[in-house]
């Protein structure tokens, strides 16, 4: 017998061993208890929240714990809100790494509320939405991160989804082809002693220079040994792999699909840029996945790729894929959504340090697309250019009460005439279109405009909601007649 306070809610079999129930759907409320009762014993759970429930997925940016993030110290001082939860998956990529005991699961597989002392877990990304929602809302919010950084989407779905697609399949097969002479003896050896090294607080604190953005090369030249030590093994395909195909999801995703929650908000896409080509199929086959897994079409709220030119981790240059598809999967795959944070990045950090615009226009976006209020949640986006009288006018969609322009930008605008790069052109921003002058705009020319179409950029257009326009690119001549 299941009572949540006062009320039989479920009632099942008298028999031994596992069980699952549902409770329906019941107003919102909290400190709230639930006892389940069965024969002999009963076990009653205290401080219970009715409320919303998001799922947090993605890579490193979305996993970004708080104490990380710019505004660390004053919101974790602050925090004082027992009705707002996290709830972080444990982050285990095999059977049996759990008990191997080296990762610290203190803050994993269990439910956090935001007071100081669990503050600093929490998804920076994650909290700030929820702190939108819980005011909008009025309700207690529950977040569930099911994220790990360093992840590409094919750890994220089961494997059975890339085999089925003739784009996709190459995740499988070149997998099965880089693991078929395997030494599993030697593999599971080396694995054993990289994930201790992993584990160690030596290596700890590289993980936390790098994602605080305080790593110089000093210290990057100091922590190479244990790098290159564990290097040759996290560059192994394997079966403790993590990115091996569907890892993530026989030991995440399956752990808590089918529990109840309004939607998904998505960070990831930078391991990917290495396949850009395939991420629209690979990103909608995710979505698909999980909402089969859910038996539901959940809402995905996901982000664009923040702007990032090159560390020494890595570059951006195929963010601009990354994003194109993204915006593909944005107006293909129904019932997602797509968040433009193209004024948050850092030139040469691949995760952005200030987490807070990035949360709050997700939990914009589900305010206006989930819960139907009226508020402006899309970004400035492109939707037709042409050429008048000799001047380029761009018109867009979603810019409130007028496009605005903020600091300089630069190098936002990228134009070529027949293949050469000009540089000597005005831009002139109205309510809704945006004009560009050039004397290089003559009868005939062939005009190629990239807006924000690079790995980093400082974006200066914005609409009056202060969200920042999307990338696009375009092609097209020139007839004054």
């Amino acid at each position: 017998t299941v009572q949540l306070g006062e009320t039989v809610v479920y009632e099942g079999a008298k028999t031994a061993g596992m069980f699952s129930f549902v409770i329906s759907a019941h107003e919102a409320a909290w400190d709230t208890t639930l006892t389940v009762s069965g024969l002999q014993d009963s076990v009653t759970l205290r401080n219970v929240d009715i409320g919303e429930v998001w799922v947090a997925g993605g890579q490193s940016n979305m996993e970004f714990p708080l104490r990380y993030d710019m505004d660390a110290d004053t919101t974790i001082s602050s925090a004082n809100d027992v009705h707002l939860r996290f709830y972080d998956v444990g982050k285990f990529s095999f059977e049996g790494e759990e008990a191997e005991g080296f990762k610290d699961t203190t803050a994993m597989d269990r439910w956090l509320t935001f007071v100081p002392e669990n503050a600093a877990s929490f998804s920076a990304v994650g909290l700030y939405f929820a702190q939108v929602l819980r005011e909008a809302q009025g309700v207690s919010i529950g977040l569930v991160g099911c994220n790990w950084a360093g992840t590409g989407a094919a750890a994220w779905l089961d494997e059975n989804y890339l085999r089925e697609s003739p784009n996709l399949v190459y995740y499988t097969e070149s997998y099965e082809e880089s693991t078929k002479d395997l030494d599993m003896v030697k593999y599971e050896k080396k694995g054993k002693v990289a994930r201790a090294l992993i584990a160690s607080r030596r290596m700890q604190k590289v993980t936390e220079n790098m994602m605080s953005g305080k790593t110089n090369l000093l210290q990057t030249l100091m922590a190479l040994p244990a790098v290159l030590k564990v290097l040759p093994y996290t560059q192994t395909k394997g079966p403790a792999d993590p990115n091996r195909p569907g890892a993530l999801y026989h030991t995440m995703v399956e752990k808590i699909a089918g529990f109840s929650c309004r939607g998904v908000i998505w960070y990831q896409g930078e391991y990917d840029e290495r396949q850009a080509d395939r991420y629209a199929d690979l990103f909608a086959s995710v979505i698909r996945c999980w909402r089969d897994a859910w038996a539901e079409s959940l809402p995905f709220l996901f982000v664009q790729l923040a702007p990032y030119e090159k560390s020494q981790m890595g570059s951006g240059r195929n963010f601009p894929r990354i994003r194109e598809k993204q915006e593909w999967v944005s107006k293909n795959v129904e019932n997602t959504y797509m968040v433009s944070i193209m004024d948050v990045g850092m030139r040469n950090n691949v995760h952005p340090k200030t987490k807070r615009p990035v949360g709050e226009r997700l939990a914009l976006m589900a305010r206006g697309k989930i819960y139907g209020e009226s508020v402006l949640c899309d970004p400035p986006e492109i939707a037709t250019v042409h050429f008048d009288s000799g001047v380029m006018i761009l018109n867009f969609l979603h810019t409130g009460n007028g496009l605005v322009q903020k600091g300089t930008g630069g190098n936002v605008f990228k134009i070529l005439v027949n293949g050469e790069n000009i540089d000597k052109f005005t831009v002139v921003l109205h309510t809704d279109c945006i004009e560009i002058h050039s004397p290089k705009f003559i009868q005939g020319a062939d005009v190629q405009l990239l807006f924000a179409w690079a790995g980093y950029c400082e974006m200066n257009i914005f609409n009056s909601a202060g969200l920042p326009a999307k990338p696009f690119k375009t092609i097209l001549s020139i007839n004054l007649f």
